[in-house]
This record gives C-alpha cells, structure tokens and sequence, in this order.
C-alpha cells in the first residue's frame, strides 16, 4: 500500500472534450501576443488612412512625390504614375487601402482567418514598399536608419512570415490547457526561429541589422548636421512638449553627426551580431540594445510616425523593429514536452511509481 503513487490526466482531457473558453484564453502563447501586436499595427495603419487629409489632392504629392525625390528614373516613374492616379481619385483609393489594411489587421487577429490575413500582408506589401515608399529610400541616394530606412512594409513582411503558425499553434490550447505542458515546436531558440529555422532566422535578423548599421557608416549619414536635421524636420506641428524635447535634442545634435553616426553603427552592428552570442544572457542584452534603439529611431528620428498634423499614414518603422526584437527574444526554459508526458498521463489509477 506504501509508496503508492497514481498520476491522473485532467478529467477533459482523458475524456477528450475540448478545453471551453477560460481555457483558450489561459492558452494564450507568447507567440499569438506578438500576431496580435502586428495585428494591432496594421488596424492603426487601415485608420491612420482615413485622416481627412488622406482624401485631398494634396496627399498624393506630399507624400508618394517624397518616395520619388531622389530615386531613379525606373523607380521615380512608376511612383509619379501612382501619385497622379491617386490625385484623381482620392476618395475611392484611400478607402479601398484602408480597407484591405484594416482586412489584414482584423484578420490577423481572428485565428480562423490568421493564415490567410498573413498571405494578403505578404502580397500587400511588395505594391507598399515600392509605390508607396519607393524601396524604403534605399534607392534614393541618402536612405538612413535612424529616417525610417528600409520602410515599414518591409518589415511587416518579414514579420508576416516569422510569425507564421506553426502545427505546434493548432494544438496550443489543446495541449496546455488542462494538462500543463507544452506542445512540440518549444525548442527554438525564439518565436522567430520556429517556422523558419533558427539558421534562416538569424541570417534574417543579422542581414536586416547589418544594413541598418551599413547605412548609418556611409558618408551622408556622418555629416555634422545629419541627425539634427532628422530630428528639426519633426517639430512642426508637433505640442508644446515634444518641440521642447526636439530643440533640445538638436541642439545637443548639432555638429556632431559624425560623432553620433560612429556611436549609432556600432550599436547597430552589436544588435546584429547580437543573435550569435554563446550564452543567453548576451542574446538578451543584444535585444534590450535593439528595443532602445527602436525606441530613440522613434522618438527623435521618425516624431513617432508624424501623426500630430494628421499626414502619418503609418507608425513608422521603430514599432516594428521593436516587435521584431520581441520575436527574436530568447526563450525561457519550457515544461517538457507533450508527447513525454502523455503516456504517463494516460496510465491507470493506481498505478504503482
């Protein structure tokens, strides 16, 4: 009778009923929060699109005539031929974008809708990235990081495929819910790396880090006047408190560029570099480093998507490299997992240890 031990599966799940709602919630992955974070980012983007000023004729210059200015004339081209037939039809346009972009974002949010939102997000953005943001400046002959380079709709593709489901994410609420242990899938390194592979997410991560860091060494981006002048261009129309932030950032700015420049690459170069590191620990500084980062990009570089005059048709790319850090964040130890436990789980009542 003595060292008699039994091990009983919860009562739902060796009857096989499915777990009701508490349950799915209590289910909720860290993975399904960072979908739901891209999803909330592209219903901002749907609504910034229906500001007033989307509808005038006035936008199509203003915004599509900037992703042309610089660029060449195989980019410039098409550019000014969606600019022009924007200005024809402003209303209709705008309204269809949006609702495409409010499609995507809802969609995402629905898990029975995710695979295909996330489709339309990856065939929604190429017509972004090169009408709308005209290659995310790269093609302009001064792109910069700390400007908004390389676009946000490239970033919400790589997003789209990183944080695509996986089989171990239909099982999810199943598998936890009621017995407490994980599904397979737990041994990536990090969100990113369970769809796509830890090799091709890292190679993604230091690929996209390493441009940034690129740019930030190039001539024109270690001008003396090259971050004070990023940072001026938000002041206006901006509230009384961020144009006191802004000039004080100018001021202190200004002359030093190619101080500034030096200091931002190599902390772009630690970001990227920072996936390899040996031990946990530096990983996660390395993506501490990358929040920061996007956090000051959004703060003093992009006026934090340039809503304040009501002409933002996005975030801007800081929340998305921030979301991307996110994704990259190492994972903690996992419970073990399902298929271990199952057998156990299953054997009869009374069963001696």
């Amino acid at each position: 009778m003595g060292g008699i031990m039994t091990r009983t599966a919860p009562l739902e799940v060796r009857r096989g009923n499915p777990p009701d709602a508490s349950d799915r919630a209590a289910a909720l992955t860290p993975r399904r929060r960072l979908q739901l974070a891209l999803a909330g980012l592209w219903v901002l983007d749907g609504l910034l699109k229906l500001q007033p000023f989307m509808f005038t004729k006035s936008f199509a210059p203003m915004t599509l005539g900037d992703a042309a200015d610089g660029a060449p004339g195989w980019l410039a081209g098409p550019i000014n031929w969606a600019s022009g037939l924007e200005q024809d039809h402003p209303v209709g346009l705008m309204v269809l974008f949006a609702l495409v972009e409010l499609a995507i974002g809802f969609g995402i949010a629905w898990p029975r809708t995710l695979r295909p939102a996330l489709i339309g997000c990856i065939l929604w953005v190429p017509f972004l990235w090169f009408f709308a943001e005209g290659l995310g400046g790269l093609a302009s002959g001064s792109p910069s990081a700390f400007d908004g380079a390389p676009g946000a709709s490239i970033l919400y593709g790589l997003l789209a495929v990183l944080l695509w489901p996986t089989k171990s994410d239909d099982t999810t609420a199943e598998s936890n819910a009621g017995a407490g242990v994980m599904a397979r899938g737990s041994a990536a390194p990090s969100e990113a790396a369970r769809f796509v592979g830890t090799k091709s997410a890292n190679s993604i991560w230091i690929a996209l880090w390493g441009l940034l860091a690129l740019l930030a060494f190039l001539p024109y981006n270690r001008a003396s006047g090259a971050f004070s002048d990023v940072i001026a261009g938000n002041i206006e129309g901006a509230p009384v408190w961020y144009v006191s932030l802004l000039d004080h950032a100018t001021a202190w700015a200004s002359g030093r560029g190619g101080e500034l420049g030096i200091v931002f690459g190599v902390a772009l170069v630690l970001v990227a570099l920072g996936v390899l590191a040996p031990r946990t620990p530096l990983v996660r500084a390395g993506m501490v480093l990358a929040l920061v980062l996007s956090a000051l990009i959004w703060v003093f570089g992009e006026g934090f998507g340039m809503p304040f005059m009501g002409m933002g048709t996005d975030p801007d790319t800081a929340p998305l490299l921030a979301l991307l850090a996110l994704a990259y964040w190492p994972l903690g130890r996992r419970p073990a997992p399902a298929a271990a436990v199952a057998p156990e789980a299953s054997a009869p009542e009374g069963a001696a240890a």
